[in-house]
């Protein structure tokens, strides 16, 4: 299975645990009158090979209603709205390597570890994105071709522990070659600040030597510390992660 770019068409690969039974793509068009058409043309690209069978389902929704609840079947289930959940993720210049891929399929299949709500997402990235210049906005990361979040999720706090100890060992293998993180360089380049991951700022899972804020901002924290000087001096607005003075 490949995840492509088609023009006019976003796309979302969900790589559940394997006791979930099932892998799920989900795709965004705003082309109008052709989106269905490209969101055939993509699943049959995608799925070419596979020979596996798949069910379709094709949902017309306002821009807004899915930027405020865009995957609204992740919370159906009795008790999910005390969901817990930690998702690490990071921006990819290039498709994952054969040893991150090998990596993937033992987090996803061993049978050591309980939960279906376990994930590897990813999601196609760039295009017009990629037009605005890394300095332009705060957002640095703007030759990216696909973004990805290793996911965990729980309802129990009692099991917290075993599922952190999966999703951070998932993210720490799959970039072990960068320090367990997505150290910006050929491959990947940073991670998304609208996920943010304190670990990112731990030196226990963090061996790069990368700050976290290179990974979240690259060059344009010192512009982003000058906005917090000017407007948050006292540093009232803080966070784990937030800027700092």
């Amino acid at each position: 299975m490949r995840l492509r770019l088609t023009p006019g068409c976003s796309a979302f690969l969900f790589l559940n645990r394997r006791q979930a039974g099932k892998l799920v793509v989900k795709g965004i068009s705003t082309a109008g009158a052709d989106a269905e058409r490209l969101c055939d043309e993509h699943l049959a690209a995608i799925g070419e090979g596979t020979g596996k069978p798949h069910i379709r389902a094709v949902e017309k929704t306002s821009w807004l209603r899915f930027a405020l609840n865009p995957f609204p079947e992740l919370f159906k289930e009795p008790g999910a709205e005390n969901v817990r959940f930690k998702i690490e993720d990071a921006f990819l210049r290039m498709r994952f390597t054969d040893r991150q891929i090998g990596v993937a399929y033992h987090y996803l299949t061993r049978n050591d570890y309980d939960s279906p709500g376990g994930m590897l997402g990813l999601a196609t990235y760039g295009c017009r994105i990629n037009t605005v210049p890394p300095d332009a906005t705060a957002s640095a990361q703007r030759d990216s071709i696909l973004t990805t979040a290793i996911n965990a999720e729980w309802t129990d706090p009692k099991d917290e522990a075993a599922h952190l100890d999966w999703v951070r060992g998932f993210y720490r293998d799959i970039f072990a070659e960068t320090g367990g993180v997505p150290a910006p360089g050929g491959r990947s380049d940073g991670a998304f600040i609208n996920h943010p991951d304190a670990d990112l700022a731990d030196p226990q899972w963090n061996t790069s030597g990368t700050p976290w804020h290179t990974l979240y901002y690259k060059d344009n924290y010192p512009r982003l510390q000058q906005v917090k000087a000017r407007w948050d001096p006292l540093n009232v607005f803080h966070h784990a992660l937030s800027i700092r003075p």
